[in-house]
């Protein structure tokens, strides 16, 4: 068992630094893979070590290995080589979120799954800052079927179905919650607005950044809104609520050109879950960036619910240590006027 936990950690972890690899300089050139394109609103992959939130489980180690992949995204050509044209991206993101747990018979439980079809908006003012919107739906469950509160049946079974009707506003659900393979499932649309203020170097890259974003995501029954597949129970979604409400705050600096680090705090707000769950997640970061590359090193510190899945009924503080990848590094912005004025 110690070797199969090894063998899962190395290749969780060399999956950044592969993809990051690829991705040495990806200012100056034009890719034409999908993968390797620019995001301003983002969820970082990342994989850590992460404290146990209390006394029911000892987490090894957190992961969260995410891909997107463009099916159009003109965003850093339009920025390097216009001076105010929008540009735009469409694009699909798979985001898993896997937990391993100091227990031999089934270390990785109720791992998460996001697949969302996204479209963003980046629009450059005139004193170079960046504005973005994003519009992100789909999937979001851990593909498991035993009920959310109750290990020996199944979801949404007449025995599953009795287990939610003792519920009541006082029941502690951390306590009774299945953590072995109870279901969670719900179809969701999320949408977001940055601003980013940019200080320019004379090489027209940013070195001083402050990035604030807003959110809002809805969990709703339907796909898309229109496709009768994956959605939640009347009994569960009671207990989510269907309202998520984001706002987090970013400073970034760039020193002497290679050396980059970030302070970043987010706060996340559940609205209509059941009175037993925290409704507040706070989340602040410091990251390091050392080298020419995406790929940077960060420390953080959890308050509030959590956010694997069922567990946002548990509350409590973390700290996570790890590494981490950033889909917007800083770019020249500004590469049009300087083409004109060496002319």
């Amino acid at each position: 068992m110690k070797s199969i936990k090894l063998y899962l950690f190395a290749l969780i972890f060399s999956f950044p630094i592969f993809i990051n690899a690829q991705v040495i300089d990806s200012i100056p050139k034009e890719s034409t893979s999908g993968f390797k394109d620019y995001y301003p609103i983002n969820v970082k992959p990342s994989v850590s070590y992460l404290s146990s939130m209390n006394n029911k489980e000892s987490i090894l180690f957190d992961a969260k290995p995410i891909v997107y992949y463009s099916f159009f995204n003109n965003m850093r050509k339009v920025m390097q080589y216009s001076t105010h044209k929008p540009s735009f991206a469409s694009y699909v993101t798979f985001q898993p979120h896997i937990r391993m747990y100091d227990e031999t018979s089934q270390p990785v439980k109720t791992p998460s799954y996001r697949v969302l079809v996204g479209w963003q908006h980046l629009i450059k003012t005139k004193n170079d800052n960046f504005i973005a919107y994003a519009v992100e739906s789909g999937h979001y469950s851990n593909g498991q079927s035993g009920c959310a509160f109750h290990e020996e049946h199944d979801d949404e079974s007449t025995n599953c179905n009795l287990m939610y009707d003792i519920i009541t506003p006082e029941t502690d659900l951390s306590n009774i919650l299945n953590r072995k393979n109870g279901n969670f499932s719900t179809n969701t649309t999320k949408v977001s607005v940055n601003y980013r203020f940019n200080n320019i170097n004379s090489n027209d890259k940013p070195y001083q950044v402050f990035s604030i974003t807003g959110s809002w995501e809805l969990y709703h029954y339907r796909m898309f809104g229109f496709i009768d597949k994956g959605g939640y129970s009347k009994s569960d979604i009671k207990i989510y609520g269907r309202n998520r409400f984001g706002l987090e705050g970013e400073y970034i600096h760039t020193y002497k050109g290679k050396f980059r680090y970030s302070i970043g705090q987010k706060f996340e707000l559940i609205q209509g879950a059941h009175k037993s769950v925290e409704p507040l997640r706070s989340e602040t970061t410091g990251t390091i960036y050392p080298f020419a590359k995406d790929i940077g090193f960060f420390v953080s510190y959890f308050y509030g619910h959590d956010n694997y899945n069922y567990r946002f009924v548990d509350s409590g503080s973390q700290i996570n240590i790890g590494v981490t990848w950033d889909w917007f590094t800083p770019f020249q912005i500004k590469r049009a006027q300087k083409i004109r004025n060496s002319k």
